[in-house]
């Protein structure tokens, strides 16, 4: 595993420089008569921003999740016959199941923060691709949109309340939207100025990434942006043939994406503060990453097998690698249970 410098902006180290130690402390003893008040601060009467101090509180952080049995288990995108359907597996390859067997294209599953439901994209009631959520409990399924345009990539909001999606509502390019949990208020939240192919909403929900394209339809770059829509600004710069597909660590420092060339794409990990970018497969044609709950694993589709797509799993160093499903069908777009 190495890294690459995704930002290529640096700042001019600071001239490092020292006082005498005398001065040093006739300088504090004059602060320190200065800055301690002789009556008590009510702080109720300060406003913050006008005392130069942050006005950004600090981010939640969630505990990762305990490992469950078998690793955990994993819904992925099955091609069974003519169409794309769901399915589910232990992240030990035990316990297959197939769950649809509808005469339509199931795409893009994720579930929900708290588990006991899914939300994909079909094409089940016509031709167009629209949102769809699934209740184990009961067996019950909800339609979330209906014909807005075509939507794909779902992201569940922390809390479970809204889902992100990315919908080409028009001739235009495809934009990110918003949707309740009940199928309610479905609304454009940013129209970039390219397609979008991808996003994913921060463990903290403060911070929402997607993938756009830049200067070629087929390339692209990761953004991120404020969970309202607001302050967006670019996080990679130059790492080539970016796919569309990414997933954020459970405690927000990491994204998972893929990258490289055509027919040979490699799993990084991006250091979201940092800016670098460490590659953790090397050869195989890879992507659709994501992470385990607990964060100890990515579960990711490669074509390493005579190009058969198969669900792989690796350490978020990209270690211990093995193979969860060998279906002589394809196999992709893995996503765990939490």
């Amino acid at each position: 595993m190495y890294k690459r410098k995704i930002f290529t902006r640096r700042s001019p180290s600071a001239r490092s420089f020292r006082l005498p130690l005398g001065l040093v402390l006739v300088v504090l003893a004059i602060a320190l008569c200065i800055l301690i008040p002789s009556t008590p601060i009510n702080l109720s009467n300060i406003n913050i921003s006008d005392r130069g101090l942050p006005t950004r509180l600090p981010t939640f952080t969630p505990a990762p999740k305990p490992t469950k049995e078998h690793i955990g288990r994993i819904i992925f995108t099955c091609t069974r016959g003519d169409y794309n359907q769901l399915c589910m597996i232990n992240a030990d390859g035990t316990g297959y199941q197939q769950m649809t067997q509808t005469e339509a294209h199931n795409y893009y599953s994720v579930y929900s923060p708290q588990g006991g439901s899914i939300v994909y994209s079909s094409n089940q009631n016509g031709g167009v691709f629209d949102l769809f959520l699934f209740v184990f409990e009961g067996s019950r399924l909800i339609r979330l949109t209906e014909r807005i345009g075509n939507v794909v990539s779902p992201s569940f909001s922390p809390d479970g309340t809204t889902i992100l999606f990315a919908n080409r509502a028009a001739e235009g390019p495809t934009s990110l939207w918003t949707v309740e949990n009940t199928g309610e208020n479905s609304q454009l939240l940013y129209a970039g100025p390219n397609t979008i192919v991808a996003a994913d909403w921060s463990p903290d929900g403060n911070t929402i990434a997607f993938a756009m394209a830049v200067d070629q339809p087929d390339a692209y770059e990761v953004f991120l942006m404020g969970a309202d829509g607001s302050n967006v600004r670019q996080l990679t710069y130059g790492l080539a043939g970016i796919g569309g597909s990414l997933d954020w660590s459970p405690d927000g420092k990491y994204l998972l994406i893929y990258a490289g060339p055509q027919g040979d794409k490699d799993i990084f990990r991006v250091d979201v503060e940092a800016k670098t970018a460490a590659q953790l497969t090397d050869g195989g044609n890879n992507a659709a990453s994501s992470f385990s709950p607990d964060g100890q694993w990515i579960a990711f589709n490669s074509l390493r097998n005579n190009d058969q797509a198969d669900i792989f799993i690796m350490r978020t160093d990209g270690s211990s690698m093995r193979q969860v499903t060998t279906d002589p069908e394809p196999d992709w777009q893995p996503q765990w249970e939490p």
